[in-house]
C-alpha cells in the first residue's frame, strides 16, 4: 500500500521560535506606542491558542489587540473614532492607566476558536462574536465596530495593522520591503524566523529521503505557514506568498518536497474563485496536500493536481489524476500537532473513501510535554509521541512493508 506522508511544520519539524516570539513582539509594538505596560501572552497562553484551534498568529495577534482596545473602551470613550491610526494616536494621548487594562488573551482567543465555523477564520468569528455580545454594552459601538473590522475582518492582508507588523518581525524590514514592494511599518534589523530550530534530526531526514528515493513515499508539507504559489511566476505582495514554509524545509534538508502552505492554497482559491478560507481544517487543504504529495512523485504538474483536488470536491467524483490514482490502495500518514489539522485530513480521507478510493489513515499526534495540547490531541491521534523523531522508523517500515 503506497504511503502518502503529510507533515505539519511548526512544532513538528521545526521549533517556531520566531512565530511564538512574534506574537508578544507585535503586541508590544502597539502597547508601547500607547504608553502601556501590561503582560504579554506567555508560551503557555500560546499553547492554549493552538489547543483552541487558533493556529495562525495573524489571527491570534489581531484578536489579542482587539481585546485590549475593547478593554480601553470600557475605561474611556474619547479616543474612539473609526480610523485606526487616528484612534491609536488619540488613545496614546489619553495616557490611560494601563494597570486598569485586564488582558484575558486565552479567553478571547479560545472563544473565537470555538465560535469559528468551517471555512471561517477565528479572527472573523471574534469580530462577529464581539459585535453581538460586547459592542452593545460599550460607548460609540459603530466606531468600535469599524476598528474591529480593520483588525479582524481580513488578517491575511497587509491592510491589517497587526499582520503588517508581525510580518516585519518575522522577516526583518529589508526582506519585508523586498517581498511586498512597500516600506516596512517598523524597523527590524533581523527577522525572528532566523531563530527557528530544527526538530527533525539529520538522521531522520535522511531515512525519509531514502524511502522517497526508492519511490515508496509520496510526501508533502501540510502547513499554515505562508509559502510560494505552485508556479514560478512572481507572486502578488500578500502575506500568504512569503516563502516561510520553504525556509523551514531548507532548515531540515527537505527542500525538494512540496510545501502546501498558504501560498498554494490562496493561489488555488484565486484561480478557481473560492471565497472561503481554504486552510485547515477546510477540506480543500487536506485534499490539496494529498494531491500535491502524489503529484510530486508521479511527474504531474502541481497546478494540475491542485485544480483536480478542487474539482473533485465540487463535482463529487474523482477527477483527473485523482481518478487515475484510485486504482491503488493508499495509506495516509499524518504527523500533526493541531486538532484542526487532524480534523481536516480525517475529512479528506473520508471523502476520498466515499468517492471510491481505497484509503486509510494513521495519525501521529506530536506533543513534547503534558499540557492542554497533549490532552486535546490524545482524543484524535492514533498515537501520541513527544517528537517526530519517534515515528520516523515506523514510517519507514510502513513504506517498505505496508
Amino acid at each position: 500500500m503506497p504511503v502518502v506522508l503529510l507533515l505539519d511544520i511548526d512544532d513538528v519539524l521545526v521549533l517556531p521560535v520566531g512565530y511564538k516570539r512574534g506574537i508578544p513582539a507585535t503586541l508590544e509594538t502597539f502597547t508601547r506606542r500607547l504608553g502601556w505596560e501590561i503582560p504579554m501572552p506567555t508560551e503557555a497562553d500560546i499553547e492554549w491558542f493552538e489547543a483552541s484551534g487558533v493556529t495562525s498568529e495573524w489571527d491570534s495577534t489581531a484578536i489579542c489587540l482587539a481585546g485590549l482596545l475593547l478593554e480601553a473602551a470600557r475605561l474611556d470613550e474619547d479616543w474612539i473614532v473609526p480610523d485606526f491610526e487616528e484612534a491609536m494616536a488619540r488613545l496614546a494621548a489619553r495616557a490611560l492607566d494601563s494597570a486598569q487594562i485586564r488582558p484575558n488573551y486565552v479567553a478571547w482567543v479560545k472563544a473565537a476558536g470555538e465560535a469559528a465555523q468551517p471555512g471561517e477564520r477565528p479572527s472573523q468569528a471574534a469580530w462577529q462574536l464581539w459585535r453581538r455580545e460586547a459592542l452593545p454594552q460599550l460607548p460609540r459601538p459603530e466606531a468600535l465596530e469599524a476598528l474591529l473590522k480593520i483588525l479582524l475582518a481580513n488578517t491575511h492582508h497587509l491592510s491589517c495593522p497587526t499582520t503588517a507588523v508581525f510580518q516585519t518581525w518575522m522577516v526583518g524590514s529589508r526582506a519585508y520591503q523586498e517581498a511586498y514592494g512597500r516600506p516596512a511599518p517598523i524597523e527590524v534589523t533581523r527577522g525572528l524566523l532566523e531563530e527557528d530550530r530544527p526538530l527533525l534530526t539529520r538522521e531522520g531526514a535522511r531515512a525519509l529521503i531514502h524511502v522517497w528515493y526508492e519511490g515508496r513515499l509520496a510526501p508533502a508539507f501540510y502547513t499554515l505557514r505562508p509559502s510560494r504559489p505552485p508556479l514560478k511566476e512572481p507572486a502578488p505582495p500578500r502575506p500568504v506568498y512569503s516563502p516561510e514554509a520553504e525556509l523551514a524545509a531548507r532548515q531540515i534538508g527537505l527542500e525538494d518536497w512540496p510545501p502546501v502552505g498558504l501560498g498554494r492554497l490562496f493561489w488555488l482559491a484565486e484561480t478557481v474563485g473560492l471565497q472561503e478560507n481554504p486552510s485547515k481544517p477546510h477540506l480543500i487543504h487536506g485534499m490539496a496536500a494529498f494531491a500535491s504529495a502524489i503529484a510530486s512523485v508521479d511527474g504531474i504538474p502541481e497546478p494540475h493536481a491542485l485544480q483536480s483536488a478542487y474539482e473533485t470536491l465540487q463535482i463529487g467524483t474523482l477527477i483527473g489524476p485523482l481518478a487515475e490514482w484510485a486504482e491503488f490502495p493508499w495509506h495516509v500518514v499524518l504527523v500533526e500537532d493541531s486538532v484542526k489539522g487532524i480534523q481536516g485530513v480525517f475529512r479528506t480521507v473520508r471523502r476520498l473513501y466515499e468517492l471510491g478510493m481505497s484509503v486509510r489513515l494513521t495519525v501521529f499526534g506530536v506533543a513534547p510535554h503534558p499540557g492542554p495540547k497533549a490532552e486535546v490531541l490524545e482524543a484524535y491521534a492514533d498515537r501520541l509521541v513527544p517528537s517526530v523523531n519517534d515515528v520516523v522508523d515506523e514510517i519507514v517500515r510502513l513504506c517498505r512493508n505496508g
